[in-house]
């Protein structure tokens, strides 16, 4: 290769300012007569394109190509010129040209200039089949696009295609820099022809850190693929359909439209959407056949999980094609599932081959594992109704996507189906399952999935601190856990020495060490799901022992994985459903390993690696005071301090040999693949535990210890053990990441609340969330120099119920970073999020805070390391009883400032001689909120019911300084003012027999209406339908939920609001209009004009945007808790007098005055706090951009 270096150094060929032939020497001579010289241009103008375009040439050059692979030596020049082939014919579309047949042996004349320089992986390249060079080629060489063809000995890995992006540059490779420094490079289009299959892969490239999107083409088109093509037809000739039909060939949107096209997202959605189908079908047939719903649930997700499993099994060839699995033929689909899958599933798949049946099949093989064992959720007794062709219409969903084993990454994604995508689709199917109330599982149980760049950010931060801590913080030693998690693939694979580099002169000392540190970690996800954090470890634990032992991890990836998943990787999740997809998914990336089915090994058992349990309720310490108990001890604490074990336990040595004997259980159990040995040895974990336990059921211990039945407890839907303690479930005393997306559900709406109340949590408030006792538990199960890493809502932040979250973490943790992610960044979601990171200790202020304001999550790192900033505590404490409990409010300079002039200026407006009061709560608007003609109506059939009804405004009716009556009223039968609804008869008729029962979601019939509006919680069934009252109070069946004893003061002069605004929207009323809504609010008191003015200005807006939270879509809510800390300046009485006429002014005003009254009074309130020029910018900078 010494000449071909030489050749490719010296002779550069320019492929913008190429005369035509390609220069050549002695070392480079044709191995034929074919001419050499001709470049193929692919620029000329194409077709206008169709609705579908033809695909005839295309599909032949994959057939050719995969015959050609079939036949001929893995060298042979015709194999190498039908990969080629076809990505000219791929050319040819981008070209609007697709029934062209370009020549390919000319097409392959034209090398592209290349720089080998530091490039130390020359032999990864297959030779051109006439040049003794690499076959590094271009296919096209305009100005706008360079278009790579790249033959590759062996397969094709991300590590390679990501380093053959740095082979030439490219204009893509300046996106993200100050200046694009390559705006004058062309667009680069890679083509992978890997030797060892007969696919071609396709690579678009993003900024100098070549995160790639790729697809893979293989065989036979999918229907995928081909809408992906069609959207590019003519995308070079300015002629395609679509919105690629532009003359100018721009290079921004050329890039764009390939790196869009492919986004996997718009797969993984249609893909979703058939299976959701599927489910939903096999749900209600299966219902409809007599079963329970929730078996019906699990069986249906278990299925097509098996089937999915086995799909990518035949991806690999992993199947035996004799046996015909995935075939249906003429077979019903129940016949079909008893005569084929079943065979594949318990007798095959879940079988030792020496134990299958006479005939069984010989070549496909064992996996154990327990995915394929038969359960009683599988109904092995029943022959199960199916719908309909129930299995054709899956398959044939399937057959419209590609599939692929190999998982992507935040920077490597493939269009296809992965099995990160299996793990998306039922943590979303489980989600959407609603209940008889319309409610979904998701807003029930706060389950949404992280975004992998989330993921692939939190696992790479939380094992960077983790190995700061386990190496030592030096900045040598730091410096190198840095380029070992932060080198991207295609420097590593590139640079002449990645791995001497790492510490450089100390790597003799650190390699061991950081080897050693990565053996030793303890990775926890405390609510897993369907294990997106783990299997994010998984992949960065594997990288990084890749890149530290070098060709020894590489040479048995598979082992190097058991290894991981058997010392390193933990994960719980209350819901059984998911504990079963995430262990399928880790099977998966086992599998992936293999090339053929002769080294597939059966799989790890993973009972004691993934189980289902309540991570937040600790094993029960029946000999201390339940107020001492420590929700991070575990079984083992817990036995060498509580002094005793209840009557029949071990004694204190009897325990820890118990406690090591299911160490050695566990260990066996992880490879145990004969069945019976491996009911052996849970039969034995089992008894060895409810020896620990103790004999005496009267003991909550005891009682959670023998509810713990790890192979059975994902048998059904309510199978988690109502406990979690890691040295009894994994052998594990404490975590050294502990990591993850708990779920966010408000601690007052779920059923067992009293629960988590009784368990003494320091961050507890029963107004709060369930993710604020995850931080605190998740905190306790940390190592000494262990951190904890979550995502989770960011409503502890600013919000009153985070107040107990905030003095927790202050006195008990050390805040390491913290980032406030904003509203958007999950798809199922609307939800405001941080992440926040943290170790063991006390934080005096969080030293890294930032505000992610970037619509990209591709580089947070960089965002983060560019903008952060520091949480000083105390400054926010104004009105805390303790330091730190007060809002964690991340502001820059200048925003500190502005708030610090405007407190330090002001009182809190709770500290003022004003009352604040929510809206009337009715329970049931529909019968209590009337129009006009229903009030004009009422009145006429009886004058006295205009004694009870009064005017009202909504929230949606209040503008700044003004509202709009919508002619609406309410019935004000308040409690407090003990009404006799008989004295109302038109009223009470309208309340029992009107037409508002048929109105919103929860319909029911005429007549109803008594039951409906009694206050009592309880269901009714009124003419064949079944509803609910309003909930339970003492209150009578016509009254409204609220006493309302503040009636009166609807009468005096107020300020009213709504809470969900976009923009300060207050307005005074004198009229005695009332607010008929929880979201509203009414304020009534001194001062109230200036107060208005305060409100309604950019100061009050900005104030508000750091101190308020916010639905999900950046509207901040204007809850009565932060109306309250609103700083309002102290003035002069001639201050406030002149203010005064301001707000007079304003109040009725029409635009273009109005704004300018509005300034006005932004800059009188400037003047008052001593806001400088920049400040004051700031400010109307602010309310400008929102």
């Amino acid at each position: 290769m010494t000449g071909v270096h030489c050749l490719m150094t010296i002779f550069r060929i320019s492929p913008r300012h190429r005369a035509g032939g390609v220069a050549c020497s002695a070392a480079c001579r044709p191995r034929s007569d074919d001419s050499a010289g001709y470049t193929i241009h692919m620029m000329s103008t194409g077709r206008n394109g169709t609705a579908m375009i033809s695909f005839t040439n295309l599909q032949q050059a994959l057939d050719d190509y995969r015959d050609c692979v079939d036949t001929c030596a893995e060298n042979d020049a015709e194999r190498k010129y039908a990969a080629a082939q076809v990505a000219l014919q791929i050319m040819a579309i981008l070209q609007g040209e697709a029934d062209a047949r370009p020549d390919v042996k000319s097409a392959l004349n034209n090398f592209a200039e290349v720089d080998w320089n530091g490039f130390r992986h020359e032999e990864w390249f297959t030779i051109h089949p006439r040049f003794e060079m690499p076959m590094v080629c271009e296919l096209a060489d305009g100005e706008t696009l360079d278009a790579m063809f790249i033959g590759l000995k062996g397969s094709a890995t991300k590590s390679r295609i990501s380093a053959c992006g740095t082979l030439t540059d490219h204009w893509e490779d300046g996106l993200g820099l100050v200046s694009n420094i390559y705006e004058f490079a062309p667009v680069g289009l890679y083509f992978f022809a890997p030797s060892n299959s007969a696919s071609i892969i396709i690579a678009v490239s993003r900024s100098q850190s070549h995160s790639l999107r790729t697809m893979e083409l293989c065989g036979h088109l999918s229907n995928t693929q081909k809408r992906i093509l069609n959207g590019l037809y003519g995308l070079l000739s300015g002629a395609g359909s679509g919105s690629h039909g532009a003359s100018e060939l721009d290079k921004g949107k050329i890039h764009t439209a390939l790196w869009e096209a492919f986004n996997v997202s718009g797969v993984n959605k249609r893909f979703y959407a058939g299976i959701v189908t599927r489910f939903n079908e096999l749900v209600q047939a299966l219902v409809s056949s007599g079963h329970d719903e929730g078996e019906a649930k699990m069986f249906a997700s278990r299925l097509i999980g098996r089937i999915l499993f086995v799909w990518f099994l035949n991806q690999k060839g992993f199947l035996n094609p004799r046996e015909r699995y995935l075939e249906i033929g003429s077979l019903e689909s129940g016949e079909y599932y008893e005569r084929k899958l079943k065979r594949l599933f318990f007798g095959t798949l879940n079988t030792p081959k020496d134990k299958r049946a006479g005939d069984g099949d010989a070549a496909t093989p064992f996996l154990n594992g327990g995915l394929f064992e038969e359960r009683a959720t599988d109904f092995p007794e029943e022959r199960l109704v199916f719908p309909d062709g129930f299995f054709n219409g899956l398959y044939d969903h399937f057959h419209q996507f590609d599939f692929t084993t190999d998982e992507s990454t935040s920077d490597y994604e493939q269009v296809a189906i992965d099995p990160e995508m299996l793990g998306r689709i039922f943590e979303s199917l489980l989600a959407e399952q609603m209940d008889d109330t319309g409610k979904t599982a998701r807003k029930e149980k706060g389950a949404f999935y992280t975004p992998r760049e989330i993921v692939a950010y939190m696992c790479r931060e939380s094992l960077r601190q983790y190995l700061y801590r386990a190496l030592g913080h030096e900045d040598t030693v730091r410096g190198g856990v840095d380029r070992l998690l932060d080198t991207p693939e295609n420097e590593w694979e590139t640079a002449s020495d990645s791995r001497g580099s790492l510490w450089n002169a100390n790597n003799r000392t650190m390699l061991p060490l950081a080897i050693k540190a990565l053996d030793d970690v303890r990775v926890l996800d405390p609510a897993c799901g369907s294990g997106a954090f783990p299997m994010g470890m998984l992949q960065l634990l594997m990288r990084c022992r890749t890149r530290l032992l070098g060709k020894r991890a590489v040479a048995d990836a598979y082992q190097q994985k058991l290894n991981i998943l058997q010392k390193n990787i933990f994960g719980v999740d209350i819901e059984p459903m998911a504990v079963e997809i995430a262990r399928l998914r880790v099977w998966l990336s086992m599998i992936v390993e293999r090339e053929n089915i002769a080294q597939v090994e059966p799989l790890p058992n993973l009972d004691f690696k993934f189980v289902c349990a309540d991570s937040l309720i600790p094993l029960a310490d029946d000999a201390v005071d339940g107020a001492e108990q420590s929700h991070g001890r575990t079984i083992g604490d817990v036995a060498l301090t509580s002094g005793s074990l209840g009557q029949g336990a071990f004694d204190l040595t009897d325990e820890r040999d118990g406690l090591n004997r299911l160490k050695e259980i566990r260990t066996q159990y992880f490879t145990t693949t004969d069945p019976d040995a491996k009911g052996r040895l849970m039969k034995e974990f089992e008894h060895t535990t409810q020896r620990i336990g103790g004999d005496d059921m009267s003991t909550d211990r005891a009682v959670q210890i023998a509810s713990f039945h790890p192979h059975a407890s994902i048998s059904s839907e309510s199978g988690h053990a109502p406990f979690f303690d890691p040295e009894l479930m994994f052998g594990v005393e404490a975590f050294d990441v502990v990591i993850g997306n708990p779920p966010y559900v408000q601690l007052q709406k779920m059923s067992n609340k009293a629960v988590y109340a009784a368990l003494d949590y320091r961050s507890y408030n029963r107004t709060g969330d369930l993710y604020e006792l995850f931080y605190e538990r998740g905190a306790r199960l940390l190592s000494e120099h262990g951190v904890l890493d979550y995502i989770t809502s960011n409503k502890w932040m600013r919000n009153r119920y985070g107040k107990e979250l905030r003095g927790y973490l202050t006195d008990n943790t050390e805040v390491i970073s913290l980032i406030d992610l904003g509203a958007g960044r999950f798809s199922s979601a609307t939800v405001d999020t941080n992440i926040m990171l943290l170790g063991r200790g006390k934080t005096k202020a969080v030293p890294s805070a930032v505000r992610y304001e970037d619509t990209s999550l591709d580089g947070i790192a960089d965002y983060v390391k560019a903008n952060a900033t520091t949480i000083p505590f105390g400054y926010n404490d104004r009105g805390s009883e303790k330091r730190g409990s007060g809002p964690w409010v991340i502001l820059t300079d200048v925003e500190r400032s502005i708030k610090g002039k405007m407190e330090e200026a002001g009182t809190p407006l709770g500290e003022m001689d004003v009352r604040i009061y929510r809206g009337i709560v009715t329970g049931l608007n529909d019968a209590f909120i009337i129009t006009k003609e229903k009030r004009d109506e009422l009145i006429a059939a009886d004058p006295k019911s205009a004694e009870i009804i009064r005017p009202v405004l909504r929230g949606r009716d209040i503008k700044r300084y003004s509202y709009e009556f919508a002619d609406l009223y309410i019935l004000a039968l308040f409690p407090s003012l003990k009404k006799n609804i008989d004295d109302y008869a038109a009223v009470k008729d309208w309340l029992i027999n009107g037409d508002w029962v048929l109105k919103g979601r929860a319909h029911s019939p005429i007549g109803s209406g008594m039951l409906r509006l009694e206050q009592t919680g309880a269901k009714h069934t009124f003419e064949g339908v079944t509803f609910k009252a309003r909930k339970a109070t003492s209150n009578q069946w016509f009254e409204t939920q609220d006493a309302i004893s503040y009636y009166g003061d609807f009468a005096q002069p107020k300020i009213v609001w709504g809470e969900i605004s976009d923009q300060a929207k207050f307005a005074l009323d004198s009229t005695g209009i009332c607010i008929p809504e929880a979201t509203a609010f009414l304020m009534t008191g001194q001062k109230l004009k200036i107060i208005l003015g305060f409100l309604n200005s950019s100061l009050s807006e900005y104030y508000f945007s750091t101190l308020g939270t916010t639905t999900g879509m950046g509207t901040v809510r204007w809850k009565k808790y932060t109306i309250e800390q609103l700083p309002i300046t102290q003035m002069s009485d001639n201050d406030a007098h002149d203010f005064e006429k301001l707000v007079d002014s304003r109040i009725g005003a029409k635009l273009p005055l109005a704004a300018d009254i509005d300034r006005e009074i932004n800059e009188c309130i400037s003047k008052l706090l001593g806001l400088d020029a920049g400040e004051f910018r700031f400010i109307e900078d602010f309310r400008s951009s929102r």
